[in-house]
């Protein structure tokens, strides 16, 4: 799996076709000059194996159509909260919903496994379970039909969220990130931050 590369990675499933999103994009970013939009193949060229920390470096991110899924819209960004003020702005415009996924696996120093359901630019749900310094359990908002509340009662924190689960909850959104070609595509847009 092509997803194992990564101790660390954020991605977000927008329940919308790519040019509609390629649409919005181009009218409040591709304007403004400080930005770069190409129409490019999507690369996994963002970072190594996890996005830099922090926020103080010009924004990077992809919107495609996945290979095995054309009809859904993937945001790839380089920050490691998936450029989540994007994603709201986004599902507020176009009145849609949004999958927020954090993914780490258990032995990263900050290990984070998240996901948030936004719809209509307003969160819906939340549940999360981090290192900081040690395990950090939190959910939020009525569960949703795709979720395991099973796995919530485990008595080790990590357990109850963690990246196989998040896989399954993907797969059951109709997005296997598990298969290389669903991270194959040609239909992407690449946005690059030139300046502040």
């Amino acid at each position: 799996m092509r997803i194992n590369n990564f101790e660390y990675f954020t991605f977000t499933y927008l329940d919308s076709p790519l040019e509609k999103i390629d649409d919005y994009v181009q009218k409040k970013l591709g304007d403004s000059g400080k930005y770069k939009i190409t129409r490019t193949p999507f690369k996994f060229d963002l970072y190594e194996t996890c996005p830099p920390k922090g926020g103080a470096h010009f924004e990077k991110l992809y919107f495609f159509a996945p290979k095995t899924c054309e009809d859904k819209c993937i945001m790839f960004s380089n920050y490691p909260d998936g450029f989540s003020s994007l994603v709201y702005n986004i599902s507020d415009a176009l009145k849609i919903k949004a999958y927020c996924f954090q993914i780490s696996t258990n032995n990263a120093p900050d290990a984070m496994n998240a996901f948030k359901y936004i719809e209509n630019g307003k969160e819906v749900r939340i549940v999360y379970a981090m290192k900081d310094p040690k395990w950090n359990f939190y959910c939020h908002g009525e569960n949703q039909p795709f979720e395991d509340k099973e796995l919530y009662q485990r008595k080790m924190i990590k357990r109850r969220l963690d990246k196989e689960a998040l896989i399954s909850y993907c797969a059951k959104l109709g997005i296997d990130i598990r298969d290389d070609t669903f991270w194959e595509s040609q239909q992407s847009v690449l946005v690059e931050r030139l300046s502040w």
